[in-house]
């Protein structure tokens, strides 16, 4: 078991081509990408051109719920003794849980200075994951359905999955229009590689009080699409087909959506400013492999009864059955509850919008104190987190970032950054949660452990240093400093 939550781990910690980007980094101003979360900040450079794999990789991962050591319990020599699923079940939030994975990769980005103007292009690998699901579902599994008696008192389990991995062209602009006032705007091409969206996924599970019968009343909506062929045949199992990769690599663009960054800064002063952003404010329409799945209730058979499956228990035939043809007596179990799959031309769905809004305040040149709200919409639900962070700049070389977030269920994200600029070479690292690298046992377990981890990090090549303009002045005017 502990392997096996280890492996989850990794594949949610390492393979995540996902899509937020730091909050980290939004504040260290000689680091070309942290423009991303803020289209009209002052670049201080003529130019820069990024390289695949090695400019900006952003992995994150949101973990509410699910702690290692909630979970698993441990000996002296570290091998685990004891699941301890009540002890989770304690020190989970009465909403329930969270598990929400993101990555931005960059193939390709450059940007430069035409006064004015700054002009930005970028191409990224992106993919944005949220899976929501209730406190019952884990009461259920640690204490048993008896836990749930009587008509008032049901196990309630929900799930939100919410999944997307796309590819992003954007073309940036950013500009000064008064010596107060500087703007920014970023569309962008998307096209979509796989989606999954649940608009409902609920099941309520009843026990009776005096017979201990179970009756079971459930709803499924969800929505797929994917430029893998997806199998749902009799004789193969559910899944996303790899063979004809062919066909996927001429899918690859048939997802088409757009969307758009844009934002506004405002300096009040040659001390204080306030800035103002909206990020992915788009949509992609899924045309390829695209299935609508509903769940639906045979009221005819006889272990229903108003609206919900009703189980009394197993005989003797079942539990023969279940012994000699256990795939069989799935197949008739799984028949209970039948799922009506159908084929649509197309969907459309919204990104995860993000909204941030800045206010800060400059101590003398190369100190600058912030403070950050932002919120992301994901469905329904509206995801805050408020950060305040230091940032200061040594000769113009050396950057450094130290903040402080909360967020939803998550209080202890101290966050890091540090960046190098020697001459055109811009090395930099950048963690929202430096206490998810500290567990000297593993980093695997640590990770688990907090609420938030993120990392962020690359080497920018970029050129021309220059700084903000006084008030009198513009940029790209001669009243460079």
């Amino acid at each position: 078991m502990k392997k096996i939550f280890l492996f989850i781990s990794i594949v949610l910690v390492g393979f995540k081509v996902f899509a937020q980007d730091g909050t980290t980094l939004h504040f260290m101003r000689l680091n070309p990408y942290s423009n991303y979360s803020s289209p009209s900040s002052f670049l201080p450079y003529n130019g820069y051109v990024g390289f695949p794999a090695i400019s900006n990789i952003n992995t994150s991962l949101a973990n509410t719920g699910l702690h290692y050591d909630n979970v698993f319990q441990e000996n002296a020599m570290g091998k685990v003794t004891t699941i301890t699923l009540d002890k989770m079940l304690e020190k989970m939030p009465k909403r329930g849980g969270m598990l929400n994975t993101n990555l931005s990769m960059n193939v390709i980005d450059f940007g430069f200075r035409t006064k004015p103007v700054f002009f930005s292009f970028s191409y990224r690998i992106r993919m944005d994951e949220y899976l929501f699901f209730s406190k019952d579902v884990i009461g259920l599994v640690a204490q048993g359905n008896m836990a749930y008696v009587g008509a008032d008192h049901p196990a309630k389990l929900d799930f939100s999955l919410n999944a997307t991995v796309y590819q992003e062209f954007a073309l940036g602009m950013q500009v000064a229009i008064t010596p107060h006032v500087y703007i920014g705007v970023r569309p962008k091409i998307l096209f979509g590689a796989l989606n999954i969206n649940t608009r409902n996924a609920t099941a309520t599970l009843y026990t009776n009080q005096e017979d201990y019968s179970l009756r079971l009343q459930y709803d499924l909506d969800a929505y797929m699409s994917s430029i893998f062929p997806i199998q749902w045949g009799e004789n193969s199992e559910p899944g996303i087909a790899t063979d004809d990769m062919m066909n996927v690599v001429k899918s690859a663009f048939k997802n088409v959506g757009a969307a758009i960054d844009f934002g506004a800064t405002f300096r009040l002063g040659e001390r204080w400013g306030v800035s103002a952003s909206v990020l992915d404010l788009g949509f992609i329409n899924w045309k390829t492999n695209s299935s609508h799945f509903v769940g639906t209730i045979d009221s005819t058979c006889i272990h229903y009864n108003d609206g919900g499956f009703v189980f009394n228990g197993l005989s003797n035939e079942d539990i023969q059955q279940i012994q000699n043809n256990p795939s069989e007596f799935r197949d008739e179990i799984l028949s209970y509850f039948p799922m009506q799959n159908s084929e649509l031309k197309q969907y459309t769905r919204m990104l995860h919008t993000r909204f941030l809004v800045e206010g800060y305040c400059n101590v003398g040149k190369y100190h600058r104190f912030s403070a950050l709200f932002q919120g992301r919409l994901v469905g329904k639900q509206f995801l805050p987190s408020f950060t305040v962070a230091w940032n200061g700049n040594f000769l113009r070389i050396f950057d450094l970032c130290v903040n402080y977030t909360i967020a939803k269920d998550s209080y202890a994200n101290l966050g890091l950054g540090v960046g190098f600029n020697l001459g055109v070479f811009h090395i930099y690292a950048a963690t929202d949660n430096l206490l998810g690298f500290c567990n000297a046992k593993s980093i695997q377990r640590s990770l688990l452990n907090v609420n938030n981890a993120n990392v962020q990090l690359g080497i920018v090549f970029d050129w021309g240093k220059i700084q903000e303009k006084k008030l009198n002045g513009v940029w790209g005017t001669k009243n460079e400093e």
